[in-house]
């Protein structure tokens, strides 16, 4: 059985439409017009409240909320934040044929005028309902910034003390620190170095610092990865924060279970027939 390549997946942020191609392999892809469903759609999203997550937040999203529940979070923290959401589709082959997925819900976006404050949420893949996997904030300090103790005290005093705390040792505009947290409940492999929310992670996979091919990574690997929870500080004082929460783990075990689901469709498209031919 071949793996879908959610590689190809390419999420453009709060654009609704993308391009993509495939080939005769089951392929994952974006396309401009939303097509015919040939797949069921994700199973509905049970309704919760905040107060049932457990771990860090930021600026009130925690993982594992759902579509709803993050739109509510966004829409209470300034009524002057814009909130939109992308989509996208899984597209694959059977017997020379192209078929397409319904659109299902990647990521939902909030910014401020000017950018000032950007959070997202990116969520994990059919066939089961979307529930978030990836948080990451954008604050921008154009007037009065923040040094960057004063904003580390701030982070620390809600996080709790970091398990790494970098400075470069740079001046200015240079000046970078970044602070890192054990997220709860996660591995000890750092399986990534970053997040890329919206996208899936398989093909970000590393090992020994080098990076993986799509095709090594197993679930059981895949299981002891330790979580992304992270901020960046720019500048000082700091015109740019950066902040991350990734349950690594939770979007690949999305992946492998979206791989499996796509190519049931593959194996329903592709049965073979027992009627003689007419000849």
């Amino acid at each position: 059985m071949s793996r879908l390549p959610l590689s190809l997946i390419v999420v453009l942020v709060l654009a609704a439409s993308g391009c993509g191609d495939s080939d005769d392999s089951t392929q994952a892809a974006q396309t401009a017009a939303a097509p015919k469903a040939e797949a069921p759609a994700p199973k509905p999203a049970k309704a919760a409240t905040a107060s049932q997550y457990a771990g860090p937040d930021i600026a009130g999203l925690y993982l594992g909320m759902s579509p709803d529940e993050v739109k509510a979070v966004l829409s209470a923290y300034d009524p002057a934040m814009r909130v939109q959401e992308s989509s996208q589709f899984f597209e694959y082959s059977a017997l020379g044929k192209r078929y397409k997925t319904e659109r299902f819900l990647v990521l939902t976006q909030g910014q401020m005028p000017g950018g000032s404050v950007v959070l997202s949420a990116g969520y994990t893949f059919p066939p089961e309902a979307p529930r978030v996997v990836a948080i990451t904030r954008t604050h921008r300090q154009t007037s009065e910034p923040l040094t960057q103790a004063d904003y580390a005290k701030a982070l620390i005093e809600k996080y709790g003390t970091p398990v790494e705390d970098v400075k470069n040792d740079r001046a200015g505009a240079q000046a970078e620190r970044i602070l890192k947290w054990k997220l709860p409940g996660s591995g000890n492999i750092d399986c990534v170095h970053s997040a890329s929310i919206g996208n899936g992670v398989l093909d970000r996979f590393v090992k020994d610092g080098r990076k993986m091919a799509v095709e090594t990574v197993t679930p059981a690997y895949a299981a002891q990865c330790n979580g992304v929870f992270e901020y960046t500080l720019r500048g000082e004082p700091v015109t740019q924060a950066n902040g991350t929460l990734f349950d690594v783990r939770a979007l690949a075990k999305s992946e492998f279970e979206t791989q499996a689901w796509v190519q049931q469709q593959v194996a329903e498209k592709s049965k073979t027939g027992t009627q003689a031919p007419k000849l």
